[in-house]
């Protein structure tokens, strides 16, 4: 039987060349795939925000919802940014500037996810609100603002440590 490890890094599975670690990095596209993922997030979630305040100035059920639908689908793919990001954060050599950014990094996304997680929450209790009500708001503002100090730490680690660009593909 394969150890977890064997079936991770070490026996290529897919058409005999790639682990399984090598497909959710991006090498069968020869593209890192961390950044494939990130974009959708990172648009989605401060439009919903957007859409709260719009909300507030103009009540009307499609805002509302909008905003719901934005969060709803920012969340599902930071699912899969998640799990490229952390195949990409733990193999990080410790105490290195590369992992205490990758670190802050994580740390503002795992507060922006779960802000807007309990936002989505709150706002499927009361989904036929013309106007966002003031606790997911709040959530979703604090969301925003945890997600773009993430992104300016995931920023740091491409721009300035080169992490994920001259990978071998």
């Amino acid at each position: 039987m394969m150890t977890l490890n064997e079936i991770w890094s070490q026996r290529p599975l897919i058409a005999g060349r790639w682990t399984l670690k090598d497909v959710v990095q991006g090498k069968p596209i020869r593209h890192p795939s961390h950044p494939l993922f990130v974009h959708f997030p990172s648009a989605l979630l401060p439009a919903a925000l957007i859409f709260d305040v719009l909300s507030l100035l103009d009540a009307d059920l499609t805002l509302t919802r909008a905003a719901f639908y934005d969060i709803s689908l920012g969340l599902i793919v930071a699912g899969f940014a998640v799990v490229t990001g952390l195949v990409d954060y733990l193999p990080m050599v410790g105490g290195s500037r590369k992992k205490t950014l990758g670190t802050y990094h994580l740390i503002g996304q795992a507060v922006a996810l779960s802000c807007f997680g309990f936002s989505l929450l709150l706002r499927a209790f009361d989904f036929d609100a013309t106007r966002t009500p003031i606790a997911p708001l709040l959530l979703a503002s604090i969301g925003a603002i945890a997600l773009s100090v993430g992104n300016y730490f995931g920023g740091e680690l491409v721009y300035r440590q080169g992490m994920r660009v001259s990978v071998d593909f």
